[in-house]
């Protein structure tokens, strides 16, 4: 359907986006009772004339609900969590269009934009790490609801992950490369010393271990700091947590605390994570001016730049990791310099503007 004219300046005639509601159906992360953080991205910042209104989970789960480690625990409360809100009806009324969320396969009775961080095929063999007939099967299911006639398109945040949907079977067509928009931040501290910031909800995956056991030995003396935002896994990381002064770990913090205490005193983000989807922690680090030291895994490799606006190392290589932080501990220009560039990075991928504007896009193709 066509925009709506204005009068722009100088007497030109623009075109204003026509107005839009859309239904965000969303999963709650349960650690912080909110809708997840890609859902919350959208919903901060809608494309110009969208309305959006928010639907998460409506029942409650456990803490341990949100963690992808593959064991009977989670996979049990995973299948449950799945299994009884799809039972429970979501009423459109008064949506021109539904986007939907993750692992949402519900069917609907309008046009509807479907959107994921990685293919479904992708996240069974790099999370758990399963195969073969049952990842088959389960990447036939999923491709099959998102070409239905119904679904306007599916929204994926890296070229990585384009290719996994893809190779599981979803019409290329349907496919658009949206990441969440991010603004960029100004709010720095100064202070002493050289303060870096691992945060990662799962210790193994996110290369908590490969982080405290790198720090422990890296040079600074008591000048140099890490703060440890996650779960301690191992009684290895537990001992060295209580062994070193410098560290501060907390399993979680409030949103509050890192964005006014945390984050504008980091100098140093890094994840040196085994497998990930997108790893928007980064990009919250860029947009703050943070170099990134991380691993160079497809969906990271597509953001920061290595040697520019942050260094990247091989998933597992606890030395070049080591070697990496260690060049930014000791080099405050070159941390300066790759903040800078992280940030114009950030800026570049992630506007609101330049993503609701692409998003926009994909609604129009629903209407």
């Amino acid at each position: 359907m066509e925009d709506t004219p204005e009068e722009a300046a100088g007497g030109q005639t623009a075109r204003t986006p026509r107005s839009l509601n859309c239904l965000l159906v969303a999963p709650t992360d349960p650690l912080t009772g909110g809708p997840r953080t890609g859902a919350l991205r959208r919903l901060l910042n809608p494309p110009a004339g969208v309305r959006y209104r928010l639907t998460t989970d409506r029942l409650k789960y456990p803490r341990r609900a949100a963690s992808y480690e593959f064991n009977p625990t989670n996979v049990a409360l995973g299948a449950a969590r799945f299994a009884l809100e799809h039972l429970i009806p979501i009423d459109p009324k008064g949506a021109a269009i539904i986007h939907s969320f993750f692992w949402d396969v519900r069917k609907y009775d309008r046009r509807w934009v479907h959107e994921s961080d990685q293919s479904f095929g992708q996240f069974m063999l790099g999370y758990n790490n399963i195969g073969g007939r049952v990842r088959r099967l389960a990447n036939e299911g999923f491709s099959s609801y998102l070409n239905s006639k119904w679904c306007a398109g599916a929204v994926t945040w890296s070229e990585w992950a384009k290719r996994g949907f893809v190779e599981d079977g979803v019409d290329p067509s349907k496919l658009f490369v949206i990441p969440p928009p991010f603004e960029t931040v100004d709010f720095r501290r100064q202070h002493q010393g050289c303060n870096i910031l691992y945060i990662g909800r799962e210790f193994r995956r996110k290369g908590g271990d490969a982080v405290l056991r790198t720090f422990r030995s890296l040079r600074g003396g008591a000048g140099c700091r890490l703060t440890f935002v996650g779960p301690l896994g191992t009684p290895e990381a537990r001992d060295i947590v209580r062994s070193d002064p410098r560290i501060r770990q907390s399993d979680s913090l409030a949103g509050a605390a890192l964005r006014d205490d945390v984050w504008p005193a980091t100098d140093i983000f890094v994840l040196p994570t085994r497998a990930d989807a997108f790893a928007l922690a980064v990009v919250d680090a860029m947009r703050r001016g943070v170099p990134v030291v991380a691993t160079k895994i497809p969906p990271i490799a597509e953001v920061v730049e290595d040697g520019v606006s942050g260094l990247l190392c091989e998933a597992g290589d606890e030395d070049g990791l080591r070697e990496r932080m260690q060049r930014l501990v000791d080099d405050p220009t070159t941390r300066e310099e790759m903040g800078r560039n992280a940030k114009r990075r950030a800026a570049a991928l992630f506007s609101p503007e330049k993503v609701g504007r692409a998003l926009r896009e994909v609604y129009r193709l629903g209407e």
